[in-house]
């Protein structure tokens, strides 16, 4: 609905006589500039077991496309990693860009050294830099990557995450090492970082030419010289998936292998007299921290099925579903559930039954390069990405161990989306299945139903490109460019065309109201009965963000800045509302408002020197008194307990400042952030609170306070341009935000409060 033009007479009438000012003393704050970082995603597929899914969004309802980066100095194949406000692309110039979170502006960009770009027997990837997914290391505080340069070397690079600057730099392989060619070797797997290594897969360069072996090295980060490797036995026989090695909770290593091809050598193929393997191929290998072969699995089939025709098992990497059970598929079309504790060699996995072995289909049937790179894990699915069929998921039991199968037929439990597009590896977050494609761009599916949710425009992605997710946004590496897109999570439409941003107040479960101005400019109110939203018109002209409270049931007290740049305030005892009254002053902000019982109003403003200014209702009369500071916003006000009060605005410098009454004194604090609006506050009991603010990217953030500690800016999303408004349901912890949506319409979120 769109609000009609209207006035009520209180307000309108009275908004223009002209009342004594306030004065407003100034007074100054001194600001530093801060910082902020939201979610992460540190390694390939988020986490150690390769899952690919981040646990901690509520549901995505809609999403819009953020910043594109600049153009980088050749193309990325590797996963981009998000950590600390940063998201870190490596390119196949061998240069690693650190790239502002949330405007994708360069904060360093270092080249490692010169790549390679000729010389090698067979492949399809130049120049050839930095082709795996690198790694970061928190606590180190270092992001590792695997180079090779002109003098034909690969080697392990450390930088430092918050300048660039090199801290480790150890050569990986050489020809003396048991005959590693670069040649025919090449570095395309994601690293894995545990026990004091980082782990780096080797495998064949496209076109299998060569004796060329799969091997994982294990690179100190202490700078010490590599001790530790593991080589496959026969020839042909690499670990070249995308997705990498998995490490588990104790630090063994599992890669996946294939390719066994005869060329004049050992071959990977061969098997004895009895028909056992020579050699483990089209295999998931079990390793120590220091790369001792410590179990094996094969399919039962191996040698006709995955091996003599080419259809590895190691197209794509292994993934941990917990700590007993692990997953893997490839090019065959075949899936297994493998135990972790047992993989149980040849025929031994978990799933289907080693009893008159049948291959479990995961990809409707197909046997022909059915699929790669990697997976994702969001139980109760393991989604797929099958070539030229689009994503499957594959409804799993870890318990019996099983999953439904996707053959001929691929029906419910499963789901199947994306007919014929043939997608990169997939991630779940926020409820969502995100998979890009080359020239479909990015797709969010439904992570239970899979119902399309959103479809981007169209770019170009390289060979098994995976998006990557932290706080919110997803990144998506399009040739030489960083794509983003940010998420509004699980907003509802309330409606309306509103021209300010919300404040809403609640009494109880079946009572909210949001107060909003229209169009014309007048005030009207949004009101949730418990089943439905109603609007309700209350006239006036107002110039700023309304604010309101309710100190209990039946009761909303709303104040705003009328056109006269005075404050006013009207009230509601259940059945009627009172006629406006002028409290005076000069604002240059809109007000805020807070109660921390019956009969007291504590209501903020800024005033015309910009300072903080309180307007108190102790039951009798009001009073002003200044609380100093210098704010550029709104401020948002919140009592979480008797005679304490928490105020927070902008400050000079674009970050988030709190101001707190103890009862008998103000302080300030600073809470860092960079804003556009300003914020709203909440409180879902005595001692919390909820923080809310638009960034400069124009997402929607959010800090929370648990009684002792913040938590730091988290990123929830969206694109909005006003302040938000937020609101806890009395006795709950159910906190409700506001905001005004693209469309001008109000939107409604609910979701926890800290």
């Amino acid at each position: 609905m769109r609000v009609s033009r209207g006035l009520a007479g209180g307000l309108a009438a009275a908004i223009l006589f002209a009342l004594p000012l306030v004065a407003f003393p100034a007074t100054r704050l001194a600001h530093p500039r801060p910082t902020a970082g939201v979610g992460s995603w540190t390694e390939y597929h988020h986490d150690d077991g390769h899952t690919g899914f981040d646990p901690g969004l509520p549901n995505v309802s809609l999403v819009t496309p953020g910043w594109t980066s600049g153009t980088l100095d050749a193309n990325v194949y590797a996963e981009p990693l998000i950590y600390n406000g940063l998201v870190y692309a490596a390119t196949l110039n061998n240069s690693i860009y650190a790239l502002d979170q949330f405007s994708g502006v360069v904060v360093w960009r270092k080249q490692l050294s010169t790549p390679v770009s000729s010389g090698w027997t067979c492949g399809n990837v130049s120049p050839q830099g930095i082709l795996g997914t690198p790694i970061i290391d928190p606590v180190a505080g270092r992001i590792y990557a695997a180079t090779f340069s002109s003098d034909h070397l690969y080697r392990l690079v450390g930088l430092d995450l918050a300048t660039g600057n090199t801290v480790l730099s150890t050569v990986i392989t050489t020809q003396a090492q048991t005959g590693f060619d670069w040649t025919i070797q090449q570095q395309r797997g994601a690293l894995g970082l545990h026990n004091g290594y980082v782990y780096v897969p080797f495998g064949g360069r496209d076109g299998d030419c060569g004796q060329y072996h799969g091997w994982v090295f294990a690179v100190p980060i202490d700078g010490t010289a590599v001790a530790h490797y593991y080589k496959t036995g026969g020839t042909g026989i690499g670990s070249w998936a995308a997705g990498g090695v998995v490490v588990d909770a104790t630090g063994n290593v599992y890669i996946t292998t294939g390719n066994g091809v005869g060329n004049g050598g050992p071959d990977g193929c061969a098997a004895d007299s009895n028909g056992n393997p020579v050699y483990h191929n089209d295999s998931v290998e079990k390793l120590s921290p220091t790369l001792a072969e410590l179990d094996f699995f094969m399919p039962k089939d191996w040698q006709n099925n995955w091996c003599g025709n080419d259809e590895d098992l190691g197209s794509a990497a292994p993934m941990l579903l917990n700590s007993n059970m692990l997953f893997a598929a490839g090019k065959w079309g075949g899936g297994f559930l493998i135990k972790t504790s047992s993989l149980g060699g040849v025929n031994g996995q978990a799933f289907p039954s080693p009893v008159s072995y049948t291959q479990a289909e995961v990809c409707f049937g197909n046997h022909s390069a059915a699929t790669f790179g990697s997976f994702a894990y969001a139980a109760p699915y393991v989604y797929v990405e099958c070539e030229g069929h689009g994503l499957v998921a594959l409804n799993v039991d870890t318990g019996a161990p099983s999953f439904t199968e996707c053959a001929s037929t691929c029906g419910t439990p499963n789901w199947i989306a994306g007919g014929s597009t043939t997608y990169g590896p997939p991630i779940v977050a926020a409820g969502a299945v995100w998979v890009a494609s080359d020239g479909g761009g990015l797709t969010a599916y439904n992570a239970a139903t899979g119902a399309l949710i959103y479809q981007s425009y169209s770019f170009q992605i390289k060979r098994f490109v995976t998006p990557a997710e932290a706080g919110g946004q997803v990144f998506v590496p399009s040739l030489n460019v960083i794509r983003t897109f940010n998420m509004n999570l699980a907003w509802s439409a309330v409606g309306g065309v509103i021209t300010s941003g919300p404040d809403p107040s609640s009494w109880g479960a079946t009572r909210t109201d949001v107060f909003v101005r229209g169009t014309e400019g007048g005030l009207w109110d949004a009101t949730w009965n418990g089943s439905t939203w109603g609007w309700t018109f209350l006239g006036g002209l107002i110039n700023a963000d309304p604010a309101a409270v309710s100190w209990g049931t039946n009761r909303i007290d709303v104040f705003v800045r009328g056109v006269d740049n005075a404050l006013w305030h009207c009230s509601f005892d259940g059945t009627n509302w009172a006629p406006w009254e002028k409290l005076g002053g000069v604002l240059t902000s809109g007000p805020d408002v807070a109660s921390w019982g019956a009969n007291r109003l504590d209501v903020f403003v800024s005033g015309s020197e910009h300072g903080l200014w309180q307007v108190t209702w102790d039951g009798t009369s009001w009073s002003w008194h200044f609380v100093g500071g210098v704010i550029t916003s709104d401020p948002g006000a919140v009592a979480s307990t008797t005679n304490h009060l928490d105020v927070f605005a902008r400050g000079t410098e674009g970050g988030m400042w709190q101001a707190s009454w103890s009862g008998s004194a103000w302080s300030w604090s600073f809470l860092g952030g960079r804003f556009n609006t300003g914020p709203d506050a909440a409180t879902c009991s005595a001692g919390h609170l909820d923080v809310y603010a638009t960034g400069t990217e124009n997402g929607l953030w959010h800090d929370g306070f648990n009684g002792t500690s913040w938590g730091g800016w988290q990123f929830v999303g969206g694109s909005w341009t006003n302040d938000p408004g937020a609101v806890c349901t009395p006795g709950t912890t159910n906190l409700q935000l506001f905001e005004r949506g693209p469309d001008g319409g109000l939107m409604h979120l609910d979701t926890s409060g800290s």
